[in-house]
Order: structure tokens, then sequence, then C-alpha cells
């Protein structure tokens, strides 16, 4: 395992780095945007940026990660780089056209649930240059599907780092969200010109398009499709809900917990990213240690969530004052202390449903997630006209609780093989005791140092009850120092 976990390491690495770095400057700059627009210029916004996404999966409809998982196994035959060759081709040129039907898709929704004339030319200039994005998803695709992941996170490194930059200039002379939408693209066009240019050091070039194939391209990335397309309805249709039962203000103090959330799913993201393609690799080689990684992994996730969800459940108040204002956002912390509860169970699932795709399942994570957003759809077309953002919080935990609960299911007999003491029960206890800990020390110090305090306790109480010691740092030194696997 040696070899594999050098692998995951190296990517790890550098997507936790790259995405670090991205995530300080977007929650700082996400913090400016939010006190510079207000409550309801930011939910306007983020409407926007909703409604953009809930058609992203027409953009891609599953190509991504049915490309990267057909990058990853044939990329070392013999007549792979010609295979590469002919996916890169076909795939640029379909993403194009996907981003461009993605795009006049969401400006029709826009049109037909009567969106004010500001947010309708909002939509239609964002799809103008959605084909911006098809080049770049392509490039992306095929970077992660040959394991340069550290190429791909130094893009958006940059392409965050663009957008901050000019979307700083833009609030500073007064552009609104208009300003930001137009740093969004520039940091885009940049960051499609940086993955085209890694895939071109890796020596793929696009073969020219072969559209008979797009076809039988879309019918193998339909499971995948289907994931895509649940998963952005599951994430953004409350938000188009909250808009438009319950308006922009009340869709600013959602948003505004609801990206804090989003903000602290970066360590799932960057591992999963990471594993997917050589745990793909490695499955197909050693099946028999995909039980051994599964509960290794799972357990190093929820030792970084429970402790999250507790703390950001207790000191949300503090949070949200010293972010945004408490009194202008005062909706924004029962928001948090609910929404917060999601992060164990989005780390789960995210992992689990990997570990299902890479077992050529991917029906099954298909017919999960659209059991959970069927679930999360209904409930919010019920509750969230009556009940604003919290029905919409609660739906978002609900949601993610009954995927888990699918994943573990669809996992069996894998799943029975994980030691759930150690991987949950554990890491929970620990995060009791910090709580706890974060509760008492409340009273004596400020909230800010209250932090400190509760990492210190969570690191004793956790070493005590066995959640982690020291074979998982020596299992970390023996992957930094194993030659990386041929």
């Amino acid at each position: 395992m040696s070899g594999f976990a050098r692998t995951v390491v190296r990517n790890s690495a550098a997507g936790f780095i790259a995405q670090f770095a991205m995530r300080v400057l977007s929650f700082a700059f996400n913090v400016l945007v939010i006190r510079q627009l207000g409550a309801e210029a930011f939910g306007q916004y983020m409407a926007i940026g909703a409604f953009g996404e809930l058609f992203l999966f027409v953009a891609d409809l599953g190509l991504a990660p049915y490309a990267v998982r057909e990058y990853a196994r044939y990329r070392d035959s013999e007549d792979g780089p010609e295979r590469a060759r002919r996916l890169f081709g076909n795939l640029l040129w379909l993403r194009i056209v996907l981003a461009l039907v993605a795009g006049a898709s969401t400006v029709v929704a826009g049109v037909v649930t009567q969106r004010p004339l500001e947010v309708i030319v909002a939509l239609t200039v964002n799809a103008l240059f959605l084909w911006v994005y098809g080049i770049q998803g392509a490039s992306e695709v095929t970077l992660s599907g040959f394991e340069r992941i550290d190429l791909a996170a130094g893009a958006k490194v940059l392409n965050q780092l663009i957008f901050v930059l000019a979307g700083g200039a833009a609030l500073y002379l007064n552009g609104g969200y208009f300003g930001l939408i137009a740093a969004n693209l520039l940091g885009g066009i940049a960051m499609a010109v940086v993955c085209w240019r890694g895939v071109s050091r890796l020596g793929v070039r696009p073969a020219p398009p072969e559209f008979a194939e797009w076809p039988k391209l879309l019918r193998a990335a339909l499971p995948f499709g289907l994931v895509t397309f649940a998963l952005g309805l599951s994430y953004r249709f409350d938000t188009v809900l909250l808009n438009i039962w319950q308006g922009d203000v009340v869709t600013g103090h959602y948003r505004a917990a609801y990206n804090l959330i989003f903000s602290l799913v970066m360590f799932s993201n960057v591992i999963n990213t990471a594993l997917y393609p050589t745990l793909t690799r490695q499955a197909a080689r050693h099946p028999e240690r995909l039980a051994e990684v599964t509960s290794r992994i799972l357990r190093y996730l929820l030792t970084a969530a429970l402790p999250l969800a507790v703390g950001g459940f207790l000191l949300a108040g503090p949070l949200v004052d010293a972010l945004y204002n408490a009194q202008e956002y005062a909706d924004s912390i029962r928001a948090l202390q609910i929404l917060i509860w999601v992060l164990p169970f989005m780390y789960a699932s995210e992992f689990l449903g990997y570990v299902i795709l890479i077992t050529n399942r991917e029906q099954f994570v298909a017919r999960a997630v659209i059991v959970s957003t069927a679930l999360n759809v209904a409930f919010n077309l019920l509750l969230v006209p009556q009940f604003g953002l919290l029905a919409a919080s609660a739906m978002t935990v609900l949601t993610e609780i009954v995927l888990v609960g699918q994943h573990v299911w669809n996992l069996r007999p894998l799943s029975g093989q994980i030691d759930w003491g150690r991987a949950l029960l554990r890491p929970l206890a620990a995060s009791a005791v910090m709580g706890a800990a974060l509760i008492m020390a409340g009273a004596w110090v400020p909230w800010w140092a209250s932090i400190i305090v509760g990492v210190l306790v969570y690191a004793g109480a956790g070493f005590l009850l066995g959640a982690f010691g020291p074979a998982d740092l020596a299992f970390f030194m023996r992957s930094r120092a194993a030659p990386a696997e041929a």
C-alpha cells in the first residue's frame, strides 16, 4: 500500500495547500461581500448563482467522473495515449456544446420564475461565457485522470486569486454583484488557460470530435449524470425556493450560514479528489485491500468533522456576530446551528459514494442520490413556503443522513468490516468532551480563546480514548517516505 499512500499524500498535500489557500481567500472575501452588499443584495447574488448551478449538470451530464475513471484505467495500456487523445477531443467539444445549452436553460428558468430584470441580465451574461468553463472542465478532468491534481489545484488557486482581486476592486468601485460576475469570468478564463497548458505538458492533444461517439459517451456517463443532477438539485433547490417564496433577505441570511458550511468541507473534498483516481487503480490491482483503506479514511474524515460540528453549534452566535454582524444576520445563527450537523454526514457520504463508484456500481450511487434528492425537494416544497430557512436547513441535514444510510447499506458486507466504534463512537466521545470544555471555557475566556481550548482538549481526549494515536502518525510518515507506485 506504500505506493498508493504516497500518491494520495502527494495529491492531498498539493490539493490541501491549494484548497486551504483558496478557502482562506474565499472565506475572507465572502465575509467582505456579505458585509458590503447587505442581506438583500447578497441574497439576490446567491440566487443568481443558485439558478446557474441548478442547471450545471447539463454542462457535464456525468462526463467528468466517468472520464476520470476511464483515464485512470487505460492510461498505462499500450494504446493508452491514443485513447486518451480521442477521449479528450470528444470530451472537449461535447462539454462546450453542453455548457451553452446549460446557459440557455438558466436564462429560461429565470424568465419563467419571473425574476427581476437585472437578475435575467446577469444570468444572460453568465450564459454567454459558459463555453470557457467547457474548455476548463475538459482539461481539469484530464489532469485528474492522469493523477496530476496538483496542476489543477494551482489553476484553482489562480482563479480564486483573480476573483478576489478583481472582485475586491469591483466592490471598491461600487460595481455591485455585476462586478463580481465579471471578476468570476476573468478568473475562469485564467483557470482554463492554465489547465489547458497542464494537459499539453502531459503530451495529450485533443483529437478531432467524433460525433458518432457522443451518444455512447453520454449513455456511459448517464448514471454519473443522474448523480450530478440530483446533487445539484439537492444543494441548490432550497436556495431557489427560498428566493421565490421568502425573498432576497431570507435567502441572504440562509446563504450566509450555508457558505460557512461549505468552507468547512475543504478537507473532505481534498482527500476524496485525491483518492478517486488512485483508489480506482488500487481497487483494480488489489481489491482485497479496499475494506482496510475504506475503514481508515472514513475514520480520519469523521475525526475531523465531528469536532467541527460540535464547536460550530456551540459558537454559532459569536461566529456570525464577528463575521457578519448578528443584528443584521440574526437568522443566520439559527440556520448555522442546524446546518453545522450536516458536516459529518457530508464527509462520509462523499467518500462512501466514491467507494461505490470505483466498484462499478454507479447505478447504486445514482439511485441513492435520487432518493435523497426526491425527499429533499418534496419536503422543501411542503415546508419552505411556511417555515423558511429553518425548514431548508433541517432538510439539508436530513437529506445527507438518508444518503449516508443508503451508501452504508449498498456497501455491505464491506461496511460490516468497518470498526465503527473507533471510526465513529470514539471521535464522537472526544467531541462531547471538547463540547463540555467549550461550555465551561465560555464563562471565563473570549469566544476565540475557547477555540484554542477546544482544540487542545479534543486532541487530548481523542488520544486517550483511542480515536487516533501513534500508529496513525506512523502511517503518515510511511506514506511520505514510500516510493511512488509506477
